[in-house]
């Protein structure tokens, strides 16, 4: 075969390790003299005709043997029915199916198979870290018997497993049996049981179909008519590519075409593919390793992407990785310190500030990137990242263990920093979209993302603002920020100092001029309460000027109202200049855009809003509202 057919694929999967499942059919082993699951029951439905006195054809695809059991039975064929008529039960069930599962030798009797050269391929990539996920349609022990062969350990699921199992995270090797395992609980073989998946593996399908990309070999799509239907909803995101092989000049199936524009691979056979795409990917890890991106790096591959004429795919494998990068990384909790360990909470708390920001610096970059040249078009991509690390999930044991070994203080503070690198994505994409006039972009990162909250035992998708501001993630502790700041800039300043000096560096190749920086910062913070008072809650007990909630003490509100009001002219909200003067150009800045849904009279509104409750005059922004209002 070609090999650069298989460069795109093998670049993908080595930029994105552990990113992308394979979905793999009967093709795959075809080698090894198996009969797919449609002949298997046609097998089954023309033993059961022979045990009547029949002689009844198979027909193309089983149609003439499935119509005449349907006749003969009145319903149509299901793998517990065929089982029920041939007298197999659970007792005898692998004996039993031997002679319709297994090829046979020239006595008939039935002979296993043994591993494909793709089957060995596929484990040695699972060993050396590329794959971690494998759903196969087939029901045969190959992949398992291949997985042993290479000492991988390994976990089956099928409809049977337990919940519990049934997880995306990449932490192991998980062979998904979708449509059963021959040895053990349900298969699904004939037309009838394809129409339909229990809603557990239901949901499974759809949260791998969300977080991974896809590589399909040997596998057509015409008999699964339902995993078809679900690989194509339209509401599952899409984080990753698809590909997809095509043997001997074949075709994808159309819904899959038009749902998913996958990229298409020649291939002659599924042993010489997985080989080749082995090779291939063995040649990049050895003249180019795997290596943390640093800022200037991350910036770089960006601007290439955007010179590309697919940018979509790369800019999808570079987010996408980074972000995997820190979900992995705050998901796994090693942030935090061992139960057992001397630590001062102080010094400790800065050394994850620290860390985290390194973590999450090419990520941030990379999205403001995208914020300032794309104008929109990737903008997805933002949003998925932040709805991804402003959901991460945490362990209650580990963290109360945490609690009562260290004090509730730097407990508390560092589940707060969960929410730091999304803190960190959402400002430097947001004030590099705010400085180029993307306000669409920008209402796309400040609106689409949700957070997950538990009301009254009922799980909510809300705004995140709440949750995720200077404030609520760095700022519990202010003393310790304030301390950071002076060993690392020689002054205090305030506690959105130390977010303001981050984000800065991380937006140096974007905005390198500080003045114009220091403008944007103060104008995207503004946006940022804007849209809370529009998304957020009806006002609560005990908020007030001096006591505002997070999402609108900002660093405008620390510098000109503070905390301290024991001086002259302290207490009055102020405007930056640069600030006006942005506010009175927002119209035609955001004109033709999503800016507050495309509705300018709304976003006014809030202006006012905003100085009604901080009893000061609006801005002008030479929008007009209703005399009415």
């Amino acid at each position: 075969m070609n090999i650069d057919a298989v460069v795109p694929v093998a670049y993908a999967m080595h930029a994105s390790p552990k990113r992308y499942a394979l979905l793999l059919g009967a093709g795959i082993s075809v080698a090894a003299g198996l009969p797919t699951a449609s002949d298997a029951s046609g097998n089954m439905i023309l033993a059961i005709a022979g045990g009547r006195g029949k002689k009844v054809e198979r027909g193309e695809n089983n149609k003439v043997c499935l119509a005449w059991f349907e006749e003969a039975f009145g319903e149509p064929a299901t793998f517990q029915r065929l089982m029920q008529e041939l007298g197999i039960s659970e007792e005898n069930r692998k004996d039993g199916l031997k002679r319709f599962i297994y090829k046979t030798d020239e006595n008939g009797d039935p002979v296993p198979g043994i591993p494909t050269e793709a089957h060995r391929a596929i484990a040695r990539l699972v060993k050396s870290g590329v794959i971690s996920l494998i759903i196969t349609t087939n029901f045969d022990t190959l992949m398992e018997e291949a997985l042993r062969a290479e000492a991988v350990p390994y976990e089956v699921i099928t409809e049977e497993s337990d919940g519990r199992q049934m997880s995306v995270f990449p932490d192991r090797c998980r062979v998904l049996k979708v449509n059963g395992d021959f040895e053990r609980g349900t298969l699904r073989i004939t037309p009838e049981d394809l129409k339909h998946y229990p809603p557990a593996m239901e949901d499974y399908l759809r949260r791998i179909f969300g977080e991974y990309g896809l590589v399909t070999c040997g596998w057509s799509g015409s008999y699964d008519t339902h995993l078809v239907e679900i690989l194509c909803a339209a509401d599952i995101p899409r984080r990753y590519p698809v590909f997809c092989c095509r043997r001997n000049g074949g075709s994808v199936p159309p819904e899959i075409c038009e749902a998913l524009l996958p990229n298409g691979i020649d291939i002659d056979d599924a042993d010489e593919f997985f080989t080749t795409l082995e090779a291939v990917i063995e040649r990049f890890a050895r003249f180019e390793p795997r290596t943390t991106l640093t800022v200037a790096a991350a910036v770089g591959k960006v601007r290439d992407a955007l010179r590309d004429p697919r940018p979509d795919l790369l800019l999808s494998d570079l987010i996408n990785t980074e972000t995997d990068r820190i979900y992995q990384e705050l998901a796994s909790g090693s942030y935090r310190p061992d139960d057992d360990s001397e630590i001062v909470a102080q010094d400790y708390f800065k050394e994850v500030l620290d860390r985290l920001e390194h973590l999450t610096a090419p990520l941030a970059s990379m999205t403001a990137m995208i914020a300032y040249y794309d104008n929109g078009v990737n903008t997805d991509l933002i949003v998925d990242a932040v709805g991804r690390l402003i959901n991460i999930p945490s362990d209650p044991t580990r963290n109360l263990n945490t609690r009562s070994e260290l004090g509730p203080k730097l407990y508390d503070a560092l589940y707060r920093l969960r929410c730091y690198p999304a803190l960190l994505v959402i400002y430097a994409s947001g004030i590099a979209a705010v400085k180029k006039g993307h306000l669409g972009t920008l209402e796309a990162i400040l609106t689409q993302p949700k957070i997950v909250s538990y009301i009254n035992s009922s799980i909510k998708w809300m705004p995140y603002h709440d949750d995720v501001n200077t404030w609520s993630v760095i700022a519990q502790c202010p003393d310790w920020v304030l301390d950071c700041n002076y060993e690392r800039y020689q002054q205090k300043v305030n506690v959105h100092y130390l977010l303001y000096r981050v984000v800065q560096s991380i937006l140096q190749p974007v905005i390198p001029n500080e003045l114009a920086y220091d403008g944007m910062f103060d104008t995207f913070e503004y946006l940022y309460g804007l849209s809370y008072l529009r998304l957020g809650p009806s006002p609560r007990d005990g908020i007030s000027v001096a006591n505002p909630p997070f999402p609108l003490l900002s660093r405008v509100w620390v510098k000109t109202v503070g905390f301290d009001r024991r001086f002259e002219g302290m207490g009055k909200y102020t405007f930056p200049e640069q600030v006006v003067s942005y506010l009175q150009n927002i119209q035609k800045k955001a004109e033709g855009s999503d800016f507050f849904d495309g509705d300018l009279q709304e976003f006014e509104r809030q202006n006012r809003a905003f100085a009604k409750f901080f009893g000061i005059d609006a801005p002008d922004t030479r929008i007009s509202l209703p005399r009415t209002y």
